[in-house]
């Protein structure tokens, strides 16, 4: 995520400055909001798709493998979400006006969606775990986070 900051950082020098605060034009963040609704929708349905663990898989076998599988679809949608910033960044020199403008409001489409299925929060370890746990099999995937919800405790 720190990635696309430091590309519009680099390229805040690229851009003349009397440019940089030009409106983007409408069409392209238009475009930029319509890959984002296709993008999470895409991400929804085939994000957190994983092997399912089999039930009588030992608890370290499964760890490591719920762990590889939330590390690869991480991966996985991580890329999806930051397409859209770095077809920005090809767009930014296409237009003729208000490109650099263009470019944030890429990353910041990016970086939302990145926040929404990226960051490792509750909700990508839920859907995760949900996909690994559908067969019956426990992933031990919360408890290797540090997510795991344990008994309520009375003060």
């Amino acid at each position: 995520m720190a990635s696309l900051v430091m590309i519009a950082l680099v390229l805040f020098f690229v851009f003349p400055a009397d440019e940089r605060l030009d409106a983007p034009p409408l069409w392209l963040v238009g475009a930029q909001v319509v890959a984002a609704v296709v993008l999470h929708l895409l991400v929804e349905a085939t994000g957190y798709r994983t092997r399912a663990i089999h039930p009588e898989t030992d608890p370290a076998s499964a760890g490591a493998e719920a762990t590889q599988a939330f590390i690869a679809g991480t991966i996985r949608r991580a890329a999806l979400c930051e397409s859209i910033a770095l077809a920005s960044v090809v767009a930014a020199f296409l237009v003729t006006s208000g490109g650099y403008a263009g470019l944030l409001t890429g990353a910041g489409i990016s970086l939302a969606l990145m926040a929404v299925h990226v960051w490792p929060g509750r909700g990508p370890v839920e859907k995760t775990v949900i996909s690994l746990e559908r067969d019956g099999g426990r992933s031990e995937l919360r408890e290797r986070l540090g997510l795991a919800t344990g008994p309520v405790q009375e003060l």
